[in-house]
């Protein structure tokens, strides 16, 4: 699922890419992501794997905790061997001391630093800046990746480091074409995998691995979505070892789903409105003018609504000659009915529906 995600889906590729592309430019970054970013290990592996293919230079990947020392003295200790740091002095600014030096750990690293709040973030952003400025010309600079939680902090970034933001780069499409990839990998019916993508993109919304382990259960969720929801929630965990956040009240579930089957089902209903009439249209025509449910006379077979349709039927204006394609008729209209009312419908309803919707004019067979 993690690959699906971050080689397939064309705006979390392109994250990395952005990210990639800016470290072998040499351009310093803020990074923010969310405490739920999908596959952190997988995502910082292939931005190393990219890093390592392309970087001409002995430049490698070096991932740390934010330090507690300042930034400065964190680096001197850590990136330059005993005999240079006995070469520092002070009144020169340690900024301008590894900047200028050529013969430091520090040249050769790409320098991922997790976990940088505000405070932190001003004072690495102040340093970096001044980093830069001193730089030979013709040297190659270590470049750091300040990985933040707080897209505000992106605004931090000074004039020539690089700013990128998850949450900005990465849309609702995005999760829905994830749940669309993963879905086609499920025991669902292929009719009902457009719906199991759309019910569990609009249910997850910002959690992308939540989505991935609601899509494993294929069938499971799609009978019983809050239960398999709690399910998960009782006994998984993310990738990073964390329990998944149980913010999503049973009622919004209830909604989620209503809203799923709205934007699904009734598109269907309205198709299927199109298909009877077009079937019956000289019988509906010569049974017109009839009034609708709200009084109005209707005088064309194509502006009757469904459920004038079954009171035609019901009270003889129409004669179909099979029980099954009225109680057909009923079922698509009371479906209408229930989702107008902002009600779910049962899982057997929307299956009926959605597989009228991939077997055309299976009602004439």
């Amino acid at each position: 699922m993690e690959r699906v995600w971050w080689k397939q889906i064309t705006r979390a590729n392109h994250f990395i890419e952005q990210v990639t592309d800016a470290a072998l430019a040499e351009k310093s970054m803020i990074l923010s992501l969310p405490e739920s970013v999908p596959w952190y290990d997988t995502m910082v592996m292939l931005i190393d794997d990219i890093l390592r293919e392309k970087n001409h230079s002995d430049k490698r990947l070096e991932i740390i905790e934010c330090p507690g020392e300042e930034a400065g003295k964190y680096l001197l200790e850590h990136y330059c061997k005993k005999e240079k740091r006995h070469q520092y002095r002070l009144g020169r600014s340690l900024a301008e001391f590894l900047a200028q030096s050529d013969d430091i750990v520090l040249n050769n690293t790409f320098l991922w630093i997790r976990d940088v709040n505000a405070k932190k973030c001003e004072e690495w952003v102040k340093f970096i800046a001044e980093y830069n400025q001193k730089m030979l010309p013709g040297r190659s600079p270590a470049v750091f990746i300040l990985e933040v939680h707080d897209d505000s902090l992106c605004q931090k970034a000074k004039k020539g480091m690089k700013k990128f933001s998850f949450d900005q780069n990465i849309t609702a499409y995005d999760k829905f074409a994830f749940c669309t990839l993963a879905a086609t990998e499920t025991d669902c019916k292929e009719y009902l995998r457009p719906y199991l993508a759309e019910l569990i993109s609009n249910i997850c919304r910002e959690d992308i691995e939540l989505c991935a382990a609601c899509v494993k259960r294929g069938s499971a969720f799609l009978k019983n979505p809050q239960e398999t929801m709690q399910t998960i929630l009782d006994t998984e965990v993310r990738s990073n070892g964390m329990e998944f956040q149980d913010t999503i009240e049973a009622d919004e579930i209830q909604n989620r789903i209503w809203e799923s089957q709205t934007k699904l089902v009734f598109p269907v209903i309205e198709k299927y409105r199109n298909y009877f009439i077009k079937k019956y249209q000289k019988m509906i025509q010569a049974a017109l003018p009839v009034r609708n449910s709200f009084g109005e006379i209707i005088d064309k077979a194509e502006d009757v609504e469904i459920g004038t349709l079954v009171f035609m039927v019901g009270s003889g204006r129409l004669t179909l000659t099979s029980t099954a394609v009225y109680e057909e008729l009923v079922m698509f209209r009371d479906a209408r009915n229930t989702l107008a009312h902002l009600d779910v419908l049962p899982l057997e309803v929307v299956e009926r529906i959605l597989k009228w919707k991939g077997t055309e004019n299976y009602l004439s067979k």
